[in-house]
């Protein structure tokens, strides 16, 4: 985890001590919410006068509001705009209020970055589309976007990752450049459709990358196995699709389109061909569809050429539990044994070929107070 010196400094100006200052930058750029157990985990110490100081503190100092939840347990809310401005991240959505299941989502997010501050963040939107952008050569295009009509009539403006789930770099990772790690969280969902939802938003970037490392994070066993087994089945296939042929189809649709034979193409072949023409958008593709398309190169060479052109790939697939602060929202919380515990965290590693195309992934908020 690396704290930016400036932004530090910045914060320790308003008054806070170093912990103080190091934990609200934290908060302020992976949740906005925490919890005091939060800040005492954060800091090894056991007794309460050192989390009663921070908590009146930013409640003094107007930058957070304290909300009361069970057992008459509090989450605290990183609001105010001067304090985001001194690091950097006036306009960062976790300075707005949120629905319960949201805070829940942060504050388990939140204690999964506590259990590794030896882990490189991407912390910020900027950030994640420069590393997949410019790094590794990935279109925006590829990208999971959300799309946001504007104050302005007709435009709108496009948003990435906007799950905000960490995206980051464990350090015993060797390979050059690192590979980074996708993540989900779940803070106590009833089933498993946000997942699927969020690995059918990440499918053509998961289609683009070399490597796709991933952890289900979670509050609850109920899931883990059947989120394994989920994420498996829709992760890239060596055989199915087979590059080759997929290069091929591509070839021609291309040329049905270019030659204005559109009735030639069905609703299904013009969608196929949309999405291959993002992915093969490179010159070398170009260049063998000429080549292709004027008799020079036969059929089978350019199978043949997908085929060994496509990267090979490795998916790999862990779960990991977290505390989510859940005592603050549930009127029962189940206990867990540690051999159960244990036995929860699990890690799959295949190899496959990467596709040529697209494989088989496809609350009320309000503007908080300026302080």
């Amino acid at each position: 985890m690396h704290f930016p010196e400036t932004s530090i400094e910045n914060l320790r100006g308003f008054g806070y001590t170093e912990d103080e200052a190091r934990f609200v930058y934290l908060v302020a750029t992976h949740s906005g919410y925490f919890s005091a157990r939060q800040y005492l985990a954060f800091t090894g110490a056991k007794s309460g006068e050192k989390s009663m100081a921070l908590t009146q503190k930013v409640l003094g100092k107007g930058h957070a509001a304290a909300r009361l939840l069970l057992r008459n347990g509090r989450v605290y809310h990183l609001f105010s705009r001067l304090l985001y401005r001194a690091i950097g991240r006036e306009n960062l959505r976790n300075r707005r209020e949120h629905s319960v299941v949201h805070i829940r989502t942060k504050l388990t997010v939140l204690d999964f970055v506590l259990a590794h501050l030896d882990y490189r963040y991407l912390e910020t939107e900027p950030e994640k589309v420069d590393y997949f952008c410019r790094k590794l050569s990935i279109g925006r295009a590829l990208l999971p976007a959300r799309r946001y009509k504007g104050a302005v009539r007709e435009k709108a403006t496009d948003r990435y990752f906007v799950d905000k789930f960490p995206l980051f770099f464990p350090p015993e990772s060797s390979s050059s450049p690192p590979v980074v790690t996708f993540s989900f969280v779940d803070p106590g969902l009833l089933s498993l459709a946000s997942f699927e939802t969020h690995l059918f938003a990440y499918n053509s970037l998961f289609s683009a990358v070399p490597q796709v490392n991933f952890v289900y994070i979670a509050t609850r066993p109920r899931h883990l196995a059947a989120a394994r087994e989920l994420f498996l089945a829709m992760a890239p296939r060596a055989t199915n699709p087979d590059p080759g042929v997929e290069g091929l189809r591509y070839f021609h649709y291309r040329h049905l389109w270019e030659t204005k034979q559109y009735e030639k193409l069905s609703a299904e072949q013009i969608e196929f061909l949309n999405e291959a023409s993002k992915r093969f958008d490179d010159a070398l593709t170009d260049i063998r569809y000429r080549q292709w398309l004027h008799g020079q190169v036969t059929a089978g060479a350019v199978t043949e050429e997908f085929r060994r052109l496509a990267p090979r790939r490795e998916v790999s697939f862990r779960t990991e539990l977290v505390d989510g602060q859940a005592a603050l929202f549930e009127a029962r919380v189940p206990g867990r044994n540690r051999k159960a515990m244990e036995s929860e965290v699990t890690d799959k590693v295949q190899r496959t070929f990467g596709s040529a195309f697209k494989p088989a992934f496809e609350g009320n908020a309000r503007q908080a107070e300026e302080k």
